[in-house]
């Protein structure tokens, strides 16, 4: 029995190990397979990783080029803007001068002209007083033809004015009463709010008075009271008037 036994136990240890061996073949088969695949995935995910990397190198070289042109594009337009400030500062700098140089031309020009026109102004009233001291010495032809040249030469000026009242008092003094009518009327047509204005028509209305002209009287009276109401011609003339 033993023996009968013992013979069935290696049987039984036979026919298991053959079992075993026969499995561990398939799973040594099946991880060989795995391990196959496994490798292909692997080798699949590294290329596409290296074409990633190279697709973002790529991309940033790009990117860098990019950047590095609008650098130097950048650069460009800040050296564009320091030449043109310098420029602006050189022409800036050229205006000061300009101006600076204007304005002393400007003040040398006005204190010139000041001058000029206080010599101006003293030769008018230097020429003006001798024609008055003429006409209270009466010598007034010389008077006149004194008053004639302060009026041509100097028209704009007070004197130049008043000297063209001053003609016809000296052909009313000489009693050429028709000439200084004339004299008169041209006066107080260019000048009616002049600084004789009042005089002259009052002398105007006495060269009527001599030449019997009445009514021409009358009317430039009339002018004058209204005019002039309260001087001392409008009183003389309505005295005379009574």
């Amino acid at each position: 029995m033993r023996k009968i036994a013992l013979l069935y136990a290696t049987i039984l240890f036979v026919v298991l190990f053959q079992g075993c061996s026969s499995i561990t073949v398939l799973r040594t088969q099946e991880l060989y397979a795995v391990r196959d695949s496994l490798k292909a995935e692997i080798t699949a995910l590294g290329k596409k990783l290296d074409e990633q990397q190279q697709t973002q190198n790529e991309l940033l070289r790009l990117i860098r080029a990019d950047q590095q042109v609008r650098f130097s594009e950048l650069e460009r337009q800040i050296a564009d803007v320091g030449s043109g400030l310098s420029e602006s500062q050189y022409r800036l700098s050229k205006i000061d001068e300009k101006t600076a140089d204007f304005q002393k031309k400007l003040e040398a020009k006005l204190a010139s002209d000041s001058l000029a026109t206080n010599s101006r102004g003293a030769e008018i009233a230097k020429l003006f007083q001798i024609a008055t001291g003429d006409f209270n010495a009466g010598r007034f032809d010389i008077a006149k033809s004194g008053f004639k040249d302060i009026a041509s030469r100097f028209p704009e000026s007070s004197q130049g004015q008043e000297a063209e009242y001053w003609m016809g008092e000296c052909l009313y003094a000489k009693k050429k009463y028709a000439e200084a009518e004339r004299a008169l009327l041209l006066y107080v047509k260019k000048f009616p709010q002049g600084a004789k204005s009042c005089v002259a028509l009052y002398k105007l209305g006495l060269c009527y008075e001599k030449l019997n002209k009445d009514k021409s009287k009358e009317l430039v009276w009339k002018k004058l009271f209204e005019k002039c109401p309260d001087s001392q011609e409008a009183a003389l003339a309505k005295t005379r008037t009574e």
